[in-house]
């Protein structure tokens, strides 16, 4: 069977993927129960439902986690061989497992369902551009694929560990925890939520990116109102910061949302992996216009984690191919900054110069 050379597989395939594999990766931990957790073998069986999320889609995710939850009460909960829970505080980790199995499922479907949509988009540009362009398109594609589900396996991990983990204390009543231990633990899982609440942002707005040309409104903005609605998409985080604006010239022109996506993720790279003071600066130059986001460089042991291969970067990336123009991170080593920079041309797509 080649089921890694194809995302179509026979029901047969299906069945045994979702049901039949499961069962014998429980099986294989069978030996060991008596040093396993329940929490340990919920995460084991998550890692294949994620697999199967990312190769056969969201049903069977489902399908796959349900059938886990069942074999993990079979397996590894006393009374053993029976889906009898003597312990109603089982059910927590019970439903924990099935909604992360949920979530992992919608969310590798979404990206499934964009990864097809943007394949479509790919083989219609294929057909107007000269082999090298195909090529060096595909090869962005399927770096852009390789780099989300990079990221989201990775991302993913720590809370979903840190949710079971905090879980499993308030579930076992052999543990005798305080009142301040049991707000603790569940301020971990409203945390390690919101992670992953917006790690599925940020692939909802490469999804958002990643369209055809034909699809953007270009239109006149006032930067000032640029920057605004891109504070306003992440609110949290950079409602209550100061930012120095220095701007050279009041309008530009570009796709709105597009523009506030990318300019979001740029202030928030800065603010979270950088220093203060965080500076937005726009100019028009050689004819571009150049919106640009300039932070103190952060501390060695806190050097920025998107630094030119996380999806705030990959987003910032899609934008500026969307208006032909670039996006780069410029370090400067004697001032000890970081600047990220887009810059794309006054001229649009239809040829008409703007300002």
């Amino acid at each position: 069977m080649k089921l890694l050379q194809s995302g179509r597989y026979a029901m047969w395939q299906l069945l045994l993927l979702a049901l039949v594999v499961p069962l014998l990766i429980a099986l294989a931990l069978l030996p060991a129960r008596a040093l396993l957790t329940t929490t340990d073998v919920a995460m084991l069986q998550l890692l294949w439902v994620t697999w199967i999320a990312q190769q056969a889609g969201q049903r069977w995710a489902i399908i796959t986690t349900i059938n886990s939850v069942l074999l993990l009460d079979f397996l590894f909960v006393a009374p053993y061989y029976t889906l009898y829970v003597h312990q109603v505080d089982y059910l927590i980790t019970f439903i924990v497992m099935l909604l992360l199995g949920i979530f992992i499922g919608r969310l590798s479907g979404r990206l499934r369902v964009e990864l097809a949509r943007a394949k479509k988009h790919m083989r219609q540009r294929q057909l107007l551009a000269g082999k090298t362009r195909q090529a060096r398109m595909q090869a962005e594609l399927e770096h852009s694929r390789a780099m989300m589900l990079r990221s989201i396996s990775h991302d993913l991990r720590t809370p979903l560990a840190t949710i079971m983990g905090a879980s499993s204390m308030l579930a076992d009543k052999e543990l005798q925890l305080s009142e301040a231990e049991v707000h603790e633990q569940a301020s971990n899982i409203y945390r390690q939520s919101s992670l992953l609440s917006e790690h599925f942002d940020k692939v909802m707005e490469l999804s958002r990116v990643q369209q055809p040309q034909s699809t953007m409104q270009l239109e006149s903005l006032a930067v000032t109102d640029v920057i605004s609605a891109a504070i306003a998409r992440r609110t949290a985080l950079l409602a209550t910061q100061s930012f120095d604006v220095q701007l050279s010239t009041a309008d530009c022109f570009a796709d709105a949302t597009l523009l506030e996506i990318a300019l979001a993720n740029m202030l928030e790279n800065a603010v979270k992996h950088g220093g203060a003071p965080v500076s937005i600066g726009f100019t028009r130059q050689n004819g571009h216009f150049m919106l640009s986001v300039c932070n103190a460089a952060a501390p060695k042991r806190n050097v920025q984690r998107d630094s030119g291969t996380g999806l705030g970067t990959a987003i910032c990336k899609a934008v500026m191919h969307l208006h032909n123009g670039d996006f780069s991170l410029l370090h400067d080593t004697e001032q000890a900054t970081v600047t990220a920079l887009l810059r794309w041309p006054l001229t649009s797509n239809n040829g008409v110069q703007h300002g």
